[in-house]
């Protein structure tokens, strides 16, 4: 078994921070033990280098020196600081590595993914139909990489580089204070250096990352839409769109590089000026006989290793500012704070196995949106009751507010005023997950997960037996096609895999498996909103009295365009800009010649008709 020194489990309390230094500490301080023992270990191997060229002047001086003899290897310098000091700076450099590589790098990363992907879950539906589902998932998945990167840059390279200077000038100063000099003057130079292009090579980083999630959002949206680009032969059109994000996307890049190689002028101007000043001036103090020759000739290695380094620095503060770029798109598409959370104190919702009593009270809500005086609401004080066990028919134009009544029953998005309650308990007091656990839903457009058959309608209740399963798909008139299922990798059956969103299912397909899932889930209260509309009629028919009989002993919500699916209901309320206009059994509401009637009379076919007002 490997050892994981770094956990994934557990995290700091609270949402991730919306600022990018208190964002990078959030994760940061989950591990900075570990931090400080590589910080610690790449000090030594820093510290190491530096005293290579030191070791290499005190030779020259044994061999130069007048008389000297030529057996060297008698020199007791040499066994007892040299060979103890290379083990070492070996060793620490070993398990340096071992850490990163073993430790650092995967683990940091998971932690980091695994913590945004639990905190991305728990935003509100609004929060994921207002962005793509490939640019989150994204987000989430190279926000790892995105902060681990830089971190590991700063450790190992910046602060690896710095100790290394440092401990040169120690060495340098403790021979002659002036051969730090020409380092000294080179050092400011570089840091100057940085502090006027890194803030300028960061803003270009940050603007070219956002062209860069504007393409690949571009990208996503076309395969994503494959069928409607297709359909209306729009491959060309799209892909001129596409040429013109990507010029914006180069010109963004080229800006870039441009910085980026003005800096990288400048560090070379300040590198030949050291490699030319260091030895000149050694020699000069070596001549004047203030230094030795040993002395003298350690100054040209640590100079290199300094000159070598600063091409190291910059490409990796590069490096770290364009990745702080990709950190901070991170931040600001998954740090947002959440829309919809549980009350503190929040319990679990305890709800009756043959239905519960769902109460509307005085409910208004406008997606945050300003209504002008006299103009109608998406829900406007509506108040409802539906006792347990009774099935309801919801009826209304598209955009009456049916779907959206069923969207705040379960909880997507919070009230403006008014309660909602099931078995006298407000929802917005129990938790969410208990919430939704106790009410299935099957809608008219079922998705599936890219998953098998088996996984799918298990979904709502895993540790079902297979023979429940089995017996759900047959009541869904499912198990036919489901047992001629193959897939690409010879999966066949309940094991066949479904594709992306269950895309190699045809729509009836897709929704007898979601009627399987809600038929093995056995939730208490049952919410069928255009339930059989993907279906055909035989299909339907033969589907209509298992659907009868689950909704037996279950409080039922139904919407449905084709009224004849949903006139047999116990009460088919009519919904018109979010107000309830009418309420009975079909009989009476046909009798009282209001909206439903006409609604019924003007069906063609049994749907909708499209009457103005």
């Amino acid at each position: 078994m490997p050892l994981h020194i770094i956990s994934l489990e557990g995290s700091p309390d609270g949402p991730p921070p919306a600022r990018l230094w208190p964002f990078i500490w959030y994760f940061v301080r989950q591990i900075k033990g570990f931090l400080a023992v590589l910080l610690v270990l790449e000090a030594a191997v820093a510290a190491g280098a530096t005293m290579i060229p030191v070791m290499i002047g005190w030779l020259v001086n044994d061999i130069s020196a007048a008389g000297a003899s030529r057996d060297v290897l008698n020199h007791a310098w040499l066994w007892r600081i040299a060979v103890p000091v290379l083990l070492g700076w070996g060793g620490c450099m070993a398990l340096l590595w071992w850490l990163y590589d073993h430790q650092y790098s995967a683990r940091f990363n998971n932690l980091i993914r695994y913590q945004l992907a639990r905190y991305t879950l728990g935003h509100s539906m609004a929060y994921f139909t207002s962005d793509f589902a490939g640019r989150i998932a994204n987000k989430v998945v190279d926000g790892g990489a995105a902060l681990r990167d830089p971190l590991r840059s700063t450790m190992s390279a910046i602060w690896y580089c710095g100790f290394f200077v440092f401990a040169s000038i120690v060495a340098m100063m403790r021979f002659d204070v002036w051969l730090a000099l020409p380092t000294l003057i080179w050092l400011a130079g570089f840091i100057a250096s940085l502090v006027y292009f890194v803030p300028r090579v960061r803003a270009l980083q940050l603007a070219h990352a956002r062209q860069h999630t504007a393409l690949v959002g571009h990208m996503n949206d076309i395969f994503s839409n494959i069928g409607l680009v297709k359909l209306f032969g729009r491959e060309n059109e799209e892909m001129a769109a596409n040429l013109d994000e990507l010029e914006s996307h180069s010109a963004g890049f080229h800006a870039t590089l441009h910085k980026i190689w003005l800096m990288g002028v400048t560090h070379t101007v300040l590198n030949v000026g050291l490699l030319i000043g260091s030895p000149a001036l050694a020699l000069a103090q070596w001549q004047a006989g203030r230094i030795s020759s040993g002395v003298a000739v350690m100054i040209v290695p640590m100079a290199w290793q300094m000159v070598n380094m600063s091409g190291w620095i910059r490409h990796e503060v590069t490096v770290v500012f364009e990745t702080l770029a990709r950190v901070e798109e991170c931040m600001e598409t998954i740090a947002q704070p959440y829309t919809v959370v549980d009350a503190p104190g929040a319990v679990e919702l305890a709800v009756r196995r043959d239905g519960g009593t769902v109460e509307f009270r005085d409910v208004s809500f406008h997606y945050g949106r300003r209504r002008q005086p006299g103009e109608g609401g998406v829900i406007e004080r509506l108040g409802l009751v539906i006792p347990a066990g009774q099935k309801v028919g919801l009826i209304g134009r598209s955009g009456a507010g049916k779907s959206t009544l069923v969207n705040l029953l379960l909880r997507f998005y919070d009230l403006e005023s008014g309660e909602i309650r099931i078995d006298g308990q407000d929802i917005a007091k129990v938790t969410q997950q208990s919430l939704r656990r106790h009410i299935a839903v099957v809608t008219q457009d079922n998705t599936l997960l890219h998953r098998s058959i088996a996984e799918n309608i298990r979904y709502g209740r895993p540790e079902a037996s297979d023979a429940e399963m089995f017996d759900a798909a047959r009541r869904a008139h499912a198990e036919g096609f489901i047992l001629s299922l193959r897939d690409q990798d010879g999966a066949a059956g309940y094991s066949a895999l479904v594709g992306e969103r269950g895309v190699k299912l045809s729509g009836g397909q897709r929704q007898r498996v979601a009627i399987a899932r809600v038929i093995l889930e056995d939730a208490p209260i049952l919410v069928l909103d255009e339930a059989t509309s993907a279906l055909d009629s035989e299909v339907e028919a033969a589907i209509q009295e298992e659907m009868t009989q689950l909704m037996e002993g279950r409080t039922t919500i139904a919407i449905a365009h084709r009224l004849s699916t949903i006139a047999h209901m116990d009460r088919l309320i009519v919904i018109d800009k979010g107000r309830i206009v009418e309420d009975g059994r079909h009989d009476e509401l046909l009798a009282r010649n209001g909206i439903y009637a006409r609604l019924w009379r003007r069906q063609s076919g049994g749907f909708l008709g499209t009457e103005a007002e």
